[in-house]
């Protein structure tokens, strides 16, 4: 009589006796709680039995804190480097520069409009121009402020 192949198991299935013993009287489904068992090897523990389903003698405990020691310095490595990865996308040395230059262009672009609201009459005056220098005006004006504030260590 030929073996029978092995059934596949999904992830995350308790792992039903492999050796045919009486199932486990604790409710988890660990093979064993006492501490001289997992220290003589006997056992490797409930993640290796409920989630990776590994026959109870190809792992053991010193083996698992290993492997769950690199896996958590992997994922702190991940953190880390995701958290060094954010940076300026502008020069720092550059925000004094960038403000100056900013706020003038702002500023004389606003003194523009009001030179020209004065100066036009009622029937010569174009909206679509106003609307333009006003929102150029105050792009200008909006980044020049947002790099003095940056300039000045105010970190918005």
């Amino acid at each position: 009589m030929t073996p029978s192949p092995p059934k596949a198991r999904t992830p995350y299935a308790p792992n039903p006796n492999p050796r045919g013993q009486a199932p486990s009287p604790n409710p988890i489904g660990h093979c064993c709680l006492s501490a001289p068992a997992l220290k003589a090897g006997r056992c490797h523990g409930q993640l290796m039995h409920s989630v990776y389903n590994f026959p109870k003698t190809s792992v053991r405990t010193s083996e698992i804190r290993r492997a769950s020691l690199s896996l958590s310095l992997s994922l702190l490595d991940r953190i880390l480097m995701a958290l060094k990865s954010i940076s300026s996308p502008v020069p720092v040395a550059l925000y004094p520069t960038l403000a100056v230059v900013m706020l003038s262009v702002g500023f004389m672009t606003t003194a523009f409009f009001f030179i020209y609201e004065a100066t036009s009459t009622r029937k010569s005056r174009s909206l679509t121009k106003e609307l333009a220098i006003s929102l150029f005006a105050s792009v200008f004006l909006g980044f020049g402020s947002l790099f003095l504030l940056l300039a000045s260590g105010v970190y918005v």
